[in-house]
């Protein structure tokens, strides 16, 4: 008979040794690699990585900033810029960039590709104070232009914060003063401005391709932080003092630009050589073609104080007044969808617009230069962003079966020209090319290409500087109110 006691000294025994034959068998197990036929996991490759940071989430146009980056893992032997820069850099180290001026406020994103990895940072980029975006592009809704600078001009009521934008004016070098296109929003309430007799004044102004007529008034005017209040703007196709028509003495003169349409932009601004659109001989002289008193239904050429002159209003700003820059990036042959520059207020004024090593060419009291082509003395010779090519005479050049004012030789022709002040003081070598218009369809930006200067009614002894000359390069513009009088720059 089996005692309780011995019952439970077996049971005890049992399990004991139950918890030996466990744990050998783990013992073996372990030892002998068992388990069944499950595999060790295989290691895990490393994930490539792109690290990239600016020193700076945002920034005034042309103020410069680090890129700092790390590639881990990719494979690559070297990284791939694109965005707002560009190039092969190595797989990580650090560059300083300078984005440009690109809209009144815009982001700059700048990418890095290693291998199948990236990343990017994106920067936001605000114009400083005296600089102003120019967009070279189509133009206005339907305008299909090519080769314009454009800038937007904010236009106030005097004294009020009752202001307007208006984009796409045609920047030009070659004209003085700001001409919109009316009509603008009536809530303005531009008050007119008056000749000696105290009637509302018109104006007629005169261009290469043809003329404008319309109201003067006043406004203030405002380009990126920079303001010139109380200005007199000539608004174009509104009816001075009510007067209907146009006078003769003006639309004789040319085609009429009065619409957006004939225009190609919604106004005008002239930055050019002088500050007053006629000057001294119009403040003291009538002359026909020019201002008018307009009243009782009829308009009269009359005298125009320098004061109540349609004026260039960067030289009316507090600072950055004396002079301008305008600057654009290379375009090489074939054309472009759009492009993208600057304007900068002031030669010498701030840290941005130094004339660094830019020759200075004297200007004549016409704005004129002189430039020597093939042998011969072009002494009329002035710089024109308003132009969209390069315009002078070469009779060795074909001209193109569909755009018949411009030339279009075979293949891109290689040119030079010396370029002289107009005392002489200084000269230097301007290479450039002229390529056929008609193998650029439909481009915005149509590059080096040119035309004859005598066509469209182009008359003088001169050579026409258009925009394809401020590709690549900064064109300072010197105003004539610098002590040593008028000057061109690059």
């Amino acid at each position: 008979m089996i005692r309780d006691s011995d019952l439970r000294g077996l049971r005890d025994l049992r399990r004991l040794l139950a918890a030996c034959l466990a744990l050998c068998t783990g013992l073996i197990l372990t030892a002998c690699g068992g388990g069944g036929d499950t595999a060790a996991p295989a290691p895990v490759a490393p994930q490539p990585t792109v690290t990239l940071s600016a020193s700076a989430a945002s920034v005034a146009g042309g103020q410069a900033l680090t890129l700092t980056w790390n590639a881990q893992n990719t494979g690559a032997a070297t990284c791939t810029a694109s965005g707002a820069w560009s190039g092969q850099v190595a797989t990580s180290g650090s560059q300083q960039v300078t984005p440009a001026v690109q809209a009144a406020n815009y982001t700059a994103t700048y990418t890095l590709t290693c291998g199948q990895a990236g990343n990017s940072v994106a920067v936001a980029v605000t114009p400083p104070v005296n600089v102003v975006p120019v967009a070279v592009d189509a133009g206005p809704t339907g305008s299909r232009q090519f080769n314009v600078p454009f800038v937007s001009v904010t236009v106030c009521r005097p004294g009020t914060s009752t202001c307007r934008t208006i984009d796409h004016v045609l920047l030009d070098t070659g004209s003085y003063g700001l001409r919109l296109v009316a009509p603008l929003d009536g809530a303005l309430g531009l008050p007119a401005v008056t000749t000696p007799s105290g009637a509302p004044a018109g104006e007629c102004a005169q261009f290469l391709s043809g003329y404008t007529w319309g109201a003067v008034v006043q406004a203030d005017v405002k380009l990126g932080g920079e303001t010139a209040a109380a200005q007199s703007v000539q608004l174009i196709g509104q009816a001075p003092g009510g007067v209907g028509g146009v006078p003769t003495a003006c639309s004789g003169t040319g085609a009429s630009m009065n619409t957006v349409a004939e225009l190609g932009a919604n106004g005008v601004l002239g930055v050019g050589l002088f500050k007053e659109d006629c000057g001294p001989v119009c403040a003291s002289n009538v002359i026909p073609g020019t201002y008018y008193a307009c009243a009782n239904g009829t308009c009269q050429a009359s005298a125009m104080p320098l004061a109540q002159q349609v004026a260039n209003p960067v030289a009316a700003f507090a600072a950055d007044n004396n002079g301008i820059v305008i600057a654009f990036p290379a375009v090489g042959s074939g054309g472009l969808a759009s492009l993208w520059g600057t304007l900068t207020f002031g030669i010498g004024t701030q840290a941005n617009n130094a004339l660094g090593g830019a020759t200075r060419y004297a200007a004549d009291a016409n704005g004129h230069f002189t430039t020597v082509y093939k042998g011969t003395a072009l002494t009329s010779s002035f710089i024109d962003s308003g132009s969209n090519g390069l315009f002078f005479n070469d009779a060795g050049i074909p001209k193109c079966s569909t755009s018949t004012d411009f030339y279009c030789p075979p293949t891109p022709l290689s040119l030079s020209a010396t370029v002289m002040g107009y005392d002489g003081s200084t000269s230097g070598t301007v290479a450039f090319t002229i390529e056929s218009i008609d193998a650029l369809p439909g481009s915005a930006v149509a590059g080096w290409v040119g035309g004859p200067y005598d066509a469209r009614r182009r008359t003088g002894n001169a050579f026409d500087w258009g925009l394809p000359f401020f590709f690549g390069r900064k064109v300072y513009v010197g105003f004539a109110t610098n002590p040593n009088g008028p000057y061109w720059a690059f």
